[in-house]
């Protein structure tokens, strides 16, 4: 997803329609929230997992999406894109509890 699709989320989940609402539910500024909202940025880390909290998702999904959409060439977005899936892929796995063992 990108930020203006997480965004979307967030207001229908918590029934807001304004950024002011938008800026107080994810605690910053309402010009934050307006820059994202016109596509100006997208958020950080931080914003990223409140974001995650209140969609009720792992925060790593938010987060890689987010570093993705911010990169600055093809191949950097590629090398996101491989994080991602992977990160995706071995998720279920993690929260099924039979977790990975590590390779030492």
């Amino acid at each position: 997803m990108n930020t203006q699709e997480y965004l979307d989320a967030v207001r229908t989940k918590l029934g807001i329609t304004t950024d002011y609402a938008l800026a107080k539910a994810l605690g910053v500024s309402k010009q934050a929230a307006g820059q994202w909202s016109k596509g100006v940025c997208g958020f950080n880390d931080d914003v990223a997992r409140r974001v995650a909290e209140i969609l009720g998702i792992h925060p790593g999904i938010v987060v890689l999406d987010m570093h993705r959409e911010r990169a600055q060439t093809p191949e950097t977005r590629a090398l996101w894109q491989t994080i991602f899936e992977g990160f995706r892929t071995l998720l279920p796995r993690a929260n099924s509890g039979t977790g990975l063992s590590p390779a030492w």
